[in-house]
């Protein structure tokens, strides 16, 4: 981050006794009426010469301002976040931060900015101007990361009009009406005047319309168990999000998750089931990523899918002790014939 009157002065290689020695960047004051001029390598009839950076008079009148630094905006309900600029100070530019303001009541808050006219740079500051009577086009909807709780729905957020600006109101979770759906509020145009209609609670459509996409789920895995991955369930009118979990395998069984399915322009849902197993045939699951630490004197074996009482259980993985002159092969899942087999980890 730029500081305040003083200039950043880049680092640099140096050839010193024979070698190269590399010399940070840093801080510098800035100097009256002074612009700091980098220093380069350049070649010389065929010798390479260091051309070291100094001071020189800075231009009268400011050349064109660097692009402005990317900043987070700050949100608060009654205040305004003013964008950070570049400002032109004793030869040389300043980045002012962007800052929280509190609104002015009926004002709207103009940006300033630097302009060209006639091959000169001059900047116009930021200044209060009147706010329109009517909102102007709402600003795009804030992304966030719904939340989800049995009973409840989450209502998303949304931009509201507030004494001449926007405020915005995060989403939040409501407790669900018995029977009842949420409907989103919107901002709608008619006419050309925005306008915002709120979110209300609706009667639900007698049939469940198409079900969200899947929750990410960070899949776990435990010997003797099976992943029952988590699904959207219609119960009372809306979707439930039914969390994943670890389930004990039923000897002799393999399990089939439940899913959506559309029969006929209705969607209907196939509960999960343990089915009779049978002979394996399908091929393996990808691995599951595992982070591991290097340790000294170990190798790492990855873990692995295993064939298992008619469905596949992963493995972990597990360290080996470092054998002399041999090295560590992990086992590998091949098809050959048609038929899935598993060569084990070895030594060789």
């Amino acid at each position: 981050m730029p500081r305040r009157g003083q200039v950043w002065v880049a680092g640099e290689w140096d050839w010193r006794g024979g070698t190269w020695v590399w010399t940070p960047g840093r801080y510098q004051a800035r100097k009256r009426g002074k612009q700091w001029s980098e220093g380069k390598w350049e070649q010389r009839d065929g010798r390479w010469e260091r051309i070291r950076g100094d001071w020189r008079d800075a231009p009268k009148e400011p050349p064109a301002p660097p692009e402005p630094l990317a900043e987070t905006p700050q949100l608060r309900r009654g205040f305004v976040w003013l964008k950070g600029h570049w400002e032109w100070n004793d030869g040389g530019y300043d980045w002012v931060p962007g800052r929280l303001e509190r609104r002015q009541r009926g004002k709207q808050w103009q940006e300033g900015q630097w302009t060209n006219s006639g091959g000169r740079w001059t900047w116009t500051a930021g200044t209060w101007i009147d706010a329109p009577q009517a909102p102007p086009n709402p600003p795009a909807p804030l992304a966030e990361t719904p939340q989800y709780r049995r009973g409840f729905t989450w209502v998303a957020g949304h931009w509201e009009w507030n004494d001449g600006g926007y405020d915005w109101v995060p989403g939040k979770l409501e407790r669900r009406q018995r029977g009842k759906r949420w409907q989103e509020g919107q901002w709608v145009n008619t006419g050309g005047r925005w306008t915002w209609t709120a979110g209300q609670w609706m009667d639900p459509p007698k049939e469940p319309p198409p079900p969200p996409q899947p929750l990410p789920e960070m899949t776990q895995a435990r010997r003797g168990f099976v992943w029952v991955p988590g699904y959207w369930q219609w119960e009372d009118g809306d979707y439930q999000w039914v969390a994943g979990k670890l389930e004990r395998r039923q000897k002799g069984k393999r399990f089939r998750a439940g899913a959506w399915a559309n029969i006929g322009g209705t969607w209907k849902w196939t509960a999960p089931t343990w089915d009779a197993a049978t002979p394996q045939q399908d091929a393996p699951p990808p691995p599951l990523a595992e982070r591991i630490t290097p340790r000294r004197g170990y190798v790492w074996a990855r873990g692995q899918y295993e064939w298992r009482d008619g469905d596949y259980e992963w493995v972990p993985g597990h360290w080996e002790r470092e054998r002399a002159n041999q090295r560590w092969v992990d086992g590998a899942w091949a098809n050959v014939n048609g038929t899935w087999t598993f060569t084990p980890g070895r030594w060789q």
